[in-house]
């Protein structure tokens, strides 16, 4: 069996492949697998440096069978005046979790700040009230934009209130 050759995704080839309507779905099934025992635990490791701090987040998608996904990320808060740089920067590995594969490795900044977003659309789906039809957002940078449109996703909204400070 010849497996496809890795795959190498900027943030904006990320961002092409994904809506949120997608990301939602998806974050919602893996909550249910893992509530069901079918997925084992993500684990977390993280590590202190003088400026900031990096972690390692680690999850699959079944037991034997699916995807194994790694993400680093750094987050030196620093970084924007300091260097120009975003605040968090970092990679995600994903491999095939059969024969362990490295199929993609992907920029983490928009899939992170997607897969935020589509868990606050799936706790709006199951913990909002039915009736519910304003949303409060705090931070109207790029992820509270995307918060807003998971919300939105899952609830119809007529009202929203936004804070920024």
């Amino acid at each position: 069996m010849e497996l496809p050759t890795t795959l190498l995704l900027t943030g904006s080839e990320v961002a092409g492949l994904l809506s949120m309507a997608e990301c939602i779905a998806a974050v919602e099934s893996v909550f249910k697998d893992y509530a069901e025992g079918l997925v084992p635990p993500p684990g977390l490791l993280g590590f202190h440096a003088p400026t900031g701090g990096f972690h390692l987040k680690v999850a699959s998608t079944g037991q034997t069978r699916g995807f194994f996904a790694a993400k680093v990320n750094s987050n030196f808060p620093g970084n924007p005046k300091d260097y120009g740089l975003p605040t968090i920067q970092g990679v995600i590995a994903l491999f095939d979790l059969e024969c362990g594969k490295l199929l993609a490795l992907m920029d983490s900044g928009g899939i992170t700040a997607l897969r935020t977003a589509a868990a606050t659309g799936v706790a709006a789906k199951y913990l909002a009230r039915e009736d519910a039809a304003t949303a409060a957002i705090c931070g109207c940078g790029v992820q509270g934009r995307l918060q807003l449109e998971a919300v939105h996703q899952v609830r119809p909204l007529t009202g929203v209130h936004c804070f920024d400070s």
